[in-house]
C-alpha cells in the first residue's frame, strides 16, 4: 500500500505565473521551427505557427506524459531519503491525474473527448511535466510525523500540439505553476496534494478548451 500512497505527494498549486518561465533556448528552438509567440490568457509562452488553425480538430489525443524532478529538489522527510521507486511512483501518479483530468475536462465541455487513435479530426498533445518540485512531501513513514511548510511546490508544463495524422507541429507550450508562499506555517496532507494537482492540470485543460472553442465560433 505505501506506493500506492506515495503517488498522493506531488503537490502544486495553480495560482501564480512566472512571467520568467520561458528560457532564451526554448525562443531560439522555437524561431528554428517557424514558430512565433503568441498570447494566450492563463498560459505564459505559447509559440504557433503563423497560420496555426485548430478548427479542424474536435478530439485530443495525448501521448505518456513525462514527468522529471528539478535538479535542485533534494528531499529528506523524517525516516530517511525519498527513494529511487518513491520518485518513480510520484512520476507515475502525476502523470496518470495530468490524464484523468485532462479526460474530465474534455467530457464536462460536451464537445471534446480523449481518445487513442491519430484520425483526421484529432489534435495530438506531447505532454511534460518538467521541474517538479515539492517543498514538502507527504510520504509516509513509520510513527506520527507531520510536514509543515511555507510553500508547497511548483511545476513547468511544456507541451506540443501537432496534428495527429501527419505529425506537425502547430504550437509549443511554456507554462509554471507555482504555490505562493503562504503567511504562515501549515500542515501538509496527502488529499491536499492530490486535489492541488488536479486544480493546476484542470487551468491546463480549461486554457485548450477555450483554444478549441475559439477555432470553432463556439461562444459561451
Amino acid at each position: 500500500m505505501k506506493t500506492l500512497i506515495v503517488l498522493m505527494v506531488a503537490l502544486l498549486s495553480p495560482a501564480i505565473v512566472d512571467a520568467a518561465s520561458t528560457t532564451s533556448a526554448e525562443q531560439a528552438e522555437a524561431s528554428d521551427e517557424g514558430l512565433v509567440p503568441v498570447d494566450v490568457k492563463g498560459l505564459d509562452h505559447v509559440y504557433a505557427r503563423p497560420d496555426a488553425d485548430l478548427s479542424a480538430y474536435s478530439r485530443v489525443m495525448l501521448d505518456p506524459v513525462e514527468v522529471s524532478f528539478s535538479k535542485s529538489w533534494k528531499p529528506d522527510p523524517a525516516g530517511g531519503p525519498i527513494t529511487a521507486s518513491e520518485r518513480q511512483t510520484i512520476r507515475a501518479g502525476l502523470a496518470k491525474i495530468v490524464r484523468d483530468e485532462l479526460r474530465k475536462q474534455l467530457a464536462a465541455s460536451g464537445r471534446y473527448k480523449l481518445v487513442d487513435a491519430p484520425e483526421t479530426d484529432v489534435l495530438r498533445v506531447r505532454a511534460e511535466i518538467r521541474d517538479l518540485y515539492m517543498n514538502a512531501p507527504a510520504i509516509p513513514r513509520a510513527g506520527r510525523t507531520r510536514t509543515y511548510a511555507l510553500s508547497q511546490g511548483e511545476m513547468r508544463l511544456v507541451a506540443e500540439l501537432r496534428d495527429a495524422p501527419t505529425g506537425s507541429l502547430i504550437a509549443r507550450v511554456v507554462d509554471l505553476k507555482r504555490d505562493p508562499d503562504a503567511p504562515w506555517l501549515h500542515f501538509t496532507s496527502q488529499l491536499d496534494n492530490v486535489a492541488a494537482a488536479r486544480r493546476a492540470v484542470a487551468a491546463w485543460a480549461q486554457v485548450l478548451i477555450r483554444q478549441l472553442d475559439a477555432a470553432h465560433a463556439i461562444k459561451k
